[in-house]
């Protein structure tokens, strides 16, 4: 019976240790990013898009997603995939492509991951105004277009989904 209680509090320290970890990565992903006390004003911004279009970045009346990357971060490269799986009728996705050495970067960055939906091009008041310090970062947007959440590094297809899900509720 000893043998068993000593086996449990192993395990019970380890998940604590390993939740510990966790928490404190999550919390490096969301430090030094905007507040969400609505400073931000962000519904009229424009800017250009890859197809040379400039647009309005948000619409009202829908969550969003942005999600800024660089054509350079392996990150990006391994986590831009997973917005293929959240469900645009719920959710904006709005790519904002930062640090790019060219538009042609930006461009076969886009063809390299088959994305068939706009990419805008963002400049150094966009990176600042959102302040991103890493790659990717991505900010969730209320449907009145406030910024109610933010992480950086990566994401998995089951972590966007849940922050689809949050969104829509």
């Amino acid at each position: 019976m000893q043998m068993l209680t000593q086996k449990w509090s192993i395990w019970l320290r380890d998940i604590a240790i390993g939740a510990s970890l966790i928490a404190l990565v999550f919390y490096w992903q969301s430090a030094d990013m905007v507040e969400t006390d609505g400073s931000i004003a962000i519904a009229n911004t424009r800017l250009p898009a890859l197809s040379g279009e400039t647009d309005f970045l948000f619409t009202q009346g829908k969550p969003t997603l942005v999600y800024f990357f660089a054509p350079w971060c392996q990150v990006c490269h391994l986590s831009i995939g997973n917005l293929d799986y959240l469900d645009e009728s719920n959710v904006n996705i709005v790519r904002i492509a930062l640090d790019y050495e060219s538009v042609s970067s930006v461009t076969q960055f886009a063809q390299q991951h088959n994305i068939r939906s706009e990419i805008f091009l963002g400049n150094e008041r966009v990176k600042q105004t959102f302040k991103v310090t890493a790659y990717p970062t991505y900010y969730l947007l209320d449907s009145e277009q406030n910024i109610i959440a933010g992480s950086k590094g990566y994401s998995t297809a089951v972590g966007l989904k849940l922050r689809e899900y949050f969104l829509s509720q």
